[in-house]
C-alpha cells in the first residue's frame, strides 16, 4: 500500500511539473469544481426527497386528514338525524340521511388510490355495515313492529358499529397526523443536515483550495526569487559559475531556468577567457611599468645634469618642459604601479605628517604648474598627522593636484588647504580650482569616467582616490562654489584616535 502511494505521488509530481503555470493555478479551481459537482448531486438528491415528502403531505396526507375529519362530522350528523327521525316517528327523515352516507362513501372511494387504501376499505366496510344496521334499526323503532329484546340487541349492535367506525376515523386521523409530524421532522432534519454538510463542505473546499494555492504560490515564489537573485548576481558581476539553478519543471519558469543555466555556462567560458586576458594585460602593464622605470629615471637624471651644466638660461624653458612632462608621466606611472600591485602588496598604514607630505608634493608639481601657467597657493597648518600609508597618501594628493592643473583656468590660482575643523577634531584637506562646474559630482569618482572627453587620460586617478578613502574611512565629496570646483577630504575621528594611541 505504501509503495502504491509513493508511486502515485511520484506520478502526480511528474504530471504537476509538466503543466504550465496557468494550468497549475487552475488545479485547485478544477478540483473544487469537481468536489462541488458531486456535492451538488448529493444536495439535489436530498432536495428531491424533501420535495417528494412535501408533495405527499400536501397532496395526500392533509387531504386524507381533512376528508376523514369531514366524514367523522357527517357520521355524527347521520347519527343525529336518525335519532331525530326515531323521536319524531318520521320514516321520511331516515331517507334524508342517504346524501350524507353517499358523500362519505364517495369520499372514501376517492381515497382508495392512496397509501391508506387498506384502511380506507376497512372504514368503508365498517361504515356500510353501520349505516345499513342503523337505518334498519331506525325504521323498526319508528314502526314499532319488534319486541323489546330485538330492539335492545340491535341497538347494542348499532352502537358497537358506530363506535367502531368512529374509532377507525379517529385512529386514522391520529396515524395521518403522526405521519405528517414525522415527515415534517424528517424534512427539518434533512434540511439541517444538508445545511451543516454544505457549510462543512464549503470550509473543507476553502481550506483545501487555499492550501493548494498557497503551495503553488510558494513554489512559484521560491523559483522566481531564485531566478531574480541569480539575475541580480549576474547583473552585478557576482555570478557563481560553479552553481546552476535547479530545474525540475518544464513550465515557463523551467524554460527560463534552463536558459539562465545555459547563459551562465557561456558566461563561465567567457569569464575564463577574460581572466586569462586580464592576467595577460596585467602582466603586460607590470612588465611595461618595469621597463619604463629605468628610462624615466635616466631622463630625469640627464635633464637635471643639463640644467647644472648649462652656461646660460637659453635651455631653461626646454628643461622645465621636460621636467613637467616627466613629472606628469611619473604621476601616471605611479597610478599604474599602484593599480597593478594593490591587490598583491599589502600597503600598511603608518603615522604620517600630512603637513610635510603635502608641501613635498606641491613642490614636486611646481614645474608642471609653471609650464601650464598656473600656480598653487597653499594654506597648510603645521603638525597635522594621519594614520595612512605613504604611497596611498601620495596617490590622494598627486591625483587631485594633477586634475586641478589639467582642468583649472590659466593664470588662476589653485588653492590647497589643510587644517583641523573648528567644530571637531577632524582633519580637512581641500583642493580648489577655478574651472567649469563638474556636471556629475557623483560619477566623477567612478572608474574610467572623464568630464571632458577631449581631455585625454586614463580616467583612473579619482577612482584610485575613492578606493583609498574607502579603505581608511576618509569622507570625500565634490562641490562647486564661487566658480570653483572643490574636492574635500575629511579624515574622520577614528584616524585621530589611532594617532592619539601612538
Amino acid at each position: 500500500m505504501k509503495n502504491k502511494t509513493m508511486s502515485f505521488l511520484k506520478k502526480f509530481a511528474k504530471y504537476y511539473n509538466s503543466l504550465s503555470i496557468l494550468k497549475k493555478f487552475l488545479i485547485p479551481s478544477m478540483t473544487g469544481f469537481m468536489f462541488f459537482l458531486l456535492f451538488y448531486i448529493y444536495i439535489l438528491s436530498n432536495t428531491t426527497y424533501m420535495k417528494k415528502t412535501i408533495y405527499q403531505i400536501n397532496k395526500e396526507s392533509i387531504p386524507i386528514y381533512e376528508t376523514i375529519y369531514n366524514n367523522e362530522f357527517l357520521l355524527q350528523k347521520i347519527s343525529f338525524e336518525l335519532h331525530s327521525a326515531v323521536v319524531a316517528k318520521e320514516l321520511d327523515w331516515v331517507k334524508k340521511t342517504n346524501p350524507y352516507a353517499k358523500e362519505i362513501q364517495r369520499s372514501l372511494q376517492n381515497l382508495k388510490h392512496t397509501t391508506f387504501k387498506n384502511r380506507i376499505i376497512e372504514i368503508e366496510k365498517a361504515f356500510n355495515e353501520y349505516y345499513i344496521e342503523a337505518s334498519d334499526l331506525s325504521d323498526d323503532l319508528i314502526e314499532d313492529n319488534n319486541n323489546y329484546d330485538y330492539i335492545h340487541i340491535k341497538t347494542l349492535l348499532v352502537v358497537s358499529k358506530y363506535n367502531k367506525i368512529l374509532e377507525l376515523f379517529q385512529s386514522t386521523r391520529e396515524i395521518i397526523k403522526n405521519d405528517i409530524k414525522n415527515d415534517i421532522s424528517s424534512i427539518s432534519s434533512t434540511s439541517s443536515r444538508v445545511l451543516f454538510e454544505s457549510s462543512y463542505a464549503f470550509i473543507l473546499w476553502l481550506l483545501l483550495s487555499s492550501l493548494g494555492l498557497y503551495y503553488i504560490y510558494k513554489d512559484m515564489s521560491s523559483r522566481i526569487k531564485q531566478i531574480v537573485e541569480e539575475a541580480e548576481s549576474i547583473s552585478q558581476g557576482k555570478a557563481n559559475f560553479h552553481k546552476r539553478l535547479s530545474s525540475i519543471s518544464s513550465d515557463e519558469l523551467g524554460l527560463i531556468v534552463n536558459s539562465i543555466n545555459t547563459f551562465i555556462s557561456k558566461l563561465e567560458k567567457n569569464h575564463e577567457e577574460l581572466d586569462i586576458a586580464k592576467n595577460d594585460i596585467k602582466r603586460f602593464i607590470a612588465d611595461t611599468i618595469h621597463q619604463i622605470r629605468t628610462p624615466l629615471s635616466s631622463i630625469l637624471m640627464n635633464a637635471e645634469m643639463i640644467r647644472h651644466l648649462q652656461k646660460d638660461d637659453s635651455l631653461t624653458s626646454y628643461i622645465d618642459s621636460i621636467d613637467a612632462s616627466i613629472n606628469m608621466l611619473s604621476n601616471s606611472y605611479e597610478d599604474l604601479s599602484y593599480i597593478t600591485s594593490y591587490d598583491s602588496i599589502k600597503y600598511n598604514p603608518n603615522l604620517l605628517s600630512l603637513s610635510e607630505m603635502l608641501e613635498k608634493r606641491i613642490e614636486f608639481f611646481q614645474t608642471v604648474c609653471k609650464m601650464n601657467l598656473k600656480e598653487v597657493e597653499a594654506n597648510i597648518d603645521t603638525n597635522i598627522y594621519a594614520y595612512i600609508n605613504i604611497v596611498e597618501c601620495e596617490r590622494i594628493i598627486d591625483n587631485n593636484i594633477a586634475n586641478a592643473i589639467k582642468y583649472a583656468q590659466i593664470e588662476k590660482p589653485i588653492y590647497i588647504n589643510l587644517f583641523k575643523s573648528r567644530h571637531s577634531d577632524k582633519i580637512i584637506l581641500e583642493f580648489k580650482s577655478f574651472a567649469k562646474e563638474i556636471k556629475d559630482k557623483n560619477k566623477i569618482f567612478e572608474k574610467n569616467y572623464r568630464e571632458e572627453e577631449s581631455k585625454r587620460g586614463l580616467g583612473l586617478g579619482l577612482n584610485i582616490v575613492k578606493n583609498i578613502c574607502d579603505k581608511y574611512d576618509i569622507s570625500y565629496k565634490a562641490t562647486y562654489k564661487d566658480n570653483q570646483n572643490i574636492f574635500t577630504y575629511t579624515f574622520n575621528k577614528i584616524q585621530n584616535d589611532r594617532i592619539n594611541l601612538k
